[in-house]
């Protein structure tokens, strides 16, 4: 028994070692979160230049729009979770999330990216 102690408990010790996930920190930068090529989360920029986290929330919105799913993505080291219920951002993954728009300034945002969807498939 006490060899295979140290056989159960590695796999556990290892887990606590293991680094969290955190958002990236560039200024200016809206990240989307992916899954990467070794099956971990991994983050893709999607927008440069932005100022605010709320403008990258928007652009997040956008990709929920389009795809039909949930969105989590980054700002300047806040995570931006993008669902059908609701905007969010949190410090970290298990951290409390706040709403970043009322329900009714997120409907605005939802009719804004239809009228733009609206003039592209017009043609203008």
């Amino acid at each position: 028994m006490r060899r295979l102690l140290p056989v159960l408990l590695t796999p556990m010790l290892l887990a606590g070692c293991e680094k969290p996930l955190t958002a990236p920190t560039n200024p200016g930068v809206c990240w989307r979160m992916v899954e990467g090529m070794n099956g971990k989360p991994d983050f893709r920029p999607i927008a440069p230049n932005v100022d605010t986290l709320e403008n990258c929330a928007v652009q997040l919105e956008g990709l929920r729009i389009t795809s039909g799913l949930p969105v989590t993505g980054a700002f300047q080291g806040r995570f931006i979770y993008v669902t059908d219920q609701e905007i969010g951002a949190a410090s970290g993954p298990k951290a409390q999330r706040y709403r970043v728009f009322t329900p009714e300034q997120r409907l605005e945002i939802q009719k804004g990216f239809q009228t733009l969807l609206d003039r592209e498939k017009a043609g203008g």
